[in-house]
């Protein structure tokens, strides 16, 4: 643990580092925490060195490992930034400053808050200069093998922050080497007894997988010495982590398991590696869905390489093949830009490395809840991604599982808004469709297309969310004081009460002023009551009930019963269907002839016409129009009486694919041996394509009836 250890290992890399920065570094940091110790009882210097040390590993610059040496004296003794200064100078203090910042703010509120406001700190020291985020993946890395020395509930909480944050973003910004022992560290405390069964079967049969290695790579290697390419073969063996993510994603005990172990081959050039593939091809199978290209489309962080898998002797074995630039590139992540350098990577490097976080917090500032801010990071670090492009060739990156609506959010948030439909490869596509690599997404717009709430089901950015959730607020705001107002009006009517006579009362004000908090709300205040009665959080009863304790004091009119003019009809395409409830006791669709009835403070139930359940109250029935909306799909339940015959079932629920109709639930009856009906609930997007499924399952053999349920009551049911 001597400074001329770390020396050593810095010159081997670095002839021109400053030696003298690095021992009056090691000797502060000495100094300053002599005597402290940590809870495992060993000198609090021990993990100050242990921390340059991984950064030397990096081959970072003298400076980072100077500051991983003294990254705690800020924090922990009681050096001052002015201090430090003097000594070692501005720049390698911010690097010290910025590791300090990420932890040593104690935040009030609850966890979620907390972790918030740590991230983001985080993030934006991060967004300055790039090396704090090593040295603090570095500290993180030395803090995780001393975990042991914690108690459970400490490691627990540490682990975990070190599986969610931590490892992914030591993936984002490239660096293998430090997000795989990341991952197996934190695995260990988290799944304590999967990890111990995973490395004990590993030691079991070490000895007999190093062999079969080595022979494997001697293998190859005399294959491609054969032909002249220049190329260095070696093995990796899986770290436990991967392996038990292999068991739990294709079901298989750890027995069936057979890739414990690839192969990596470095090449001289890019024209390499594609010609080791072709050869490697040539001599033995592989499977085709495991082949990656990661050259012609890097990831995000910047990996290159290509991927395979050939079989040998009916054995899979995963090899990675690379250029040496490539592989630099693959183990160090964003730290190689710092290799042989002293300071900032160039102008032009620094465009290219930091424009994920750019992007990242220019979203981030529109975040004003926390919680929307962890979706937003951990959406942002997590590990997939799907690669796509515009018509005119442009390459874009999205978390794996994004939607063209992600898509359209990315290019600007005015293609988003306005999306009505998206094409994938010249052919139309719902916009619950999962992008897959390579598409080629083009959206078409319509200036009156605006956001649907069913979009949050499907989206995976939190951009597209953000944006889509806020459209929608505004929206419903305005509709929702209208609601109200109407919900109100008509109360008010029941009671023999205009509202026009109180909109201006002292009486309402007051009534007003009692119930809603003038705290972020924007004026009048009365528009405000008005939303929450449409919203349903008021009651449109309870404040009829109010008034009616006291006349309103303004003048008016004997005549309080006048007859209302026709309302215009509620539009529940254009509403939040938070307001208005779609009932289930007869199953209205779009295209049916439905009414909407007034509840007692909860908004309007929306029913079909002839639903036995309607209350013959006049006053509380509205019109409403209901149109077919865009991929939306609502539940129709039918039911189908046929023969009681092998294979009905199977051509029923084909020919409903046949619609591309999702089929919710399956029933069964029988009625006696030779008849029998099923139950079905299908997603249908209005009346036009349910009456079609059904007149199709009528011409099917052995169907006597098809009809559809209109009621909770399986004996009630009405022919369409």
């Amino acid at each position: 643990m001597s400074v001329e250890y770390l020396i050593r290992q810095v010159q081997a890399y670095n002839s021109d580092a400053d030696c003298d920065l690095l021992r009056r570094s090691y000797e502060y940091s000495q100094a300053c925490h002599h005597g402290q110790q940590r809870i495992s009882g060993d000198p609090y210097f021990i993990h100050c060195f242990e921390t340059a040390k991984t950064l030397v590993e990096l081959k970072l610059d003298t400076d980072t490992i100077c500051a991983g040496l003294l990254h705690d004296v800020l924090e922990d003794t009681s050096t001052t930034r002015d201090e430090l200064v003097n000594l070692f100078g501005e720049a390698l203090t911010e690097l010290v400053e910025g590791v300090t910042n990420i932890s040593k703010y104690k935040f009030k509120g609850g966890v979620q808050q907390r972790q918030a406001e740590n991230y983001l700190r985080l993030l934006l020291a991060t967004a300055k200069d790039t090396r704090v985020i090593l040295i603090k993946l570095a500290d993180r890395l030395h803090n995780m093998q001393t975990l042991s020395s914690l108690p459970p509930h400490k490691q627990e909480r540490i682990a975990k922050q070190t599986f969610e944050v931590y490892a992914p973003l030591a993936h984002r910004l490239g660096i293998a080497r430090i997000k795989s022992r990341l991952e197996d560290l934190a695995f260990k405390y988290l799944h304590a007894s999967e990890y111990r069964e995973i490395a004990n079967l590993l030691a079991a049969k070490l000895a007999e997988r190093e062999a079969y290695t080595k022979w494997m790579v001697n293998v190859v290697q005399k294959e491609l010495d054969l032909v002249g390419v220049k190329a260095r073969v070696y093995g990796r063996p899986k770290h436990i982590y991967s392996i038990y993510q292999k068991i739990h994603q294709r079901g298989v005990p750890f027995e069936q398991i057979q890739d414990l172990f690839g192969l990596r081959v470095l090449v001289n050039s890019v024209g390499d590696c594609y010609a080791v593939l072709g050869i490697l091809h040539n001599k033995w199978n592989h499977i085709p869905e495991q082949f990656k290209d990661f050259i012609g489309l890097p990831k995000a962080n910047g990996y290159r390489s290509l991927h395979t898998t050939i079989l040998e002797r009916g054995q899979p074995i995963e090899i990675q093949i690379r250029s040496h630039e490539m592989h630099q590139i693959a183990e160090y992540g964003i730290a190689a830009h710092w290799r042989y350098k002293e300071g900032m990577p160039s102008k032009a490097d620094n465009e290219r490395i930091f424009a994920w976080f750019r992007e990242m917090l220019a979203e981030i500032q529109e975040f004003k809840d926390p919680f929307q801010f962890i979706r937003s990071m951990k959406g942002q670090l997590f590990p997939d991604e799907v690669f796509v492009f515009t018509p005119k060739g442009d390459l874009h990156s999205l978390p794996a599982g994004s939607t063209p609506i992600d898509f359209a959010y990315k290019i600007h948030t005015d293609i988003g808004q306005t999306c009505c439909g998206a094409e994938v490869n010249g052919v139309i596509v719902p916009f619950k469709y999962r992008l897959q690599n390579g598409d080629r997404i083009k959206i078409q717009t319509r200036a009156k297309a605006h956001p649907s709430r069913d979009w949050l089901r499907w989206v995976k950015t939190a951009r597209a969310r953000n944006k889509i959730q806020y459209w929608l607020n505004e929206q419903n705001r305005a509709q929702a004081i209208d609601l109200g107002k109407r919900l109100l009006e008509i109360e008010m009517r029941q009671h023999q009460l205009n509202l026009k006579d109180y909109l201006k009362s002292s009486e309402l004000l007051a009534i007003t002023e009692k119930l809603i908090s003038k705290k972020k709300v924007q004026p009048p205040l009365i528009d405000e009551l008005f939303r929450q009665i449409g919203n349903g959080k008021e009651s449109a009863t309870h404040i009829v009930n109010l008034l009616q304790s006291e006349p309103p004091t303004t003048e008016r009119k004997e005549k309080t019963a006048r007859t209302p003019r026709s309302a215009p009809a509620i539009e529940l395409e254009g509403i939040d269907l938070d307001l208005a409830r779609i009932m289930k006791c007869c199953h209205p669709i779009p295209g049916d002839e439905v009414i909407g009835y007034v509840t007692r403070g909860r908004g309007i139930s929306v029913h079909r016409a002839n639903c036995p359940r309607i209350i013959n109250e006049p006053e509380r029935i509205v019109d409403v129009e209901w149109k077919p909306i865009e991929n939306l799909t609502y539940p129709a339940p039918i039911t189908v009486e046929c023969d009681n015959r092998p294979g009905v079932l199977a051509e029923i629920t084909t020919l409903i694919a046949q619609y591309k109709v999702n089929i919710d639930t399956i029933g069964s009856h029988r009625l006696n041996r030779e008849t029998g009906y099923d139950q079905f609930t299908l997603e249908v997007n209005g009346i036009e394509q349910l009456e079609a499924i059904i007149e199709s399952i009528r011409h099917l053999k052995g169907v006597r009836g098809v009809t559809r349920i209109t009621s909770l009551s399986s004996e009630n049911r009405a022919s369409v």
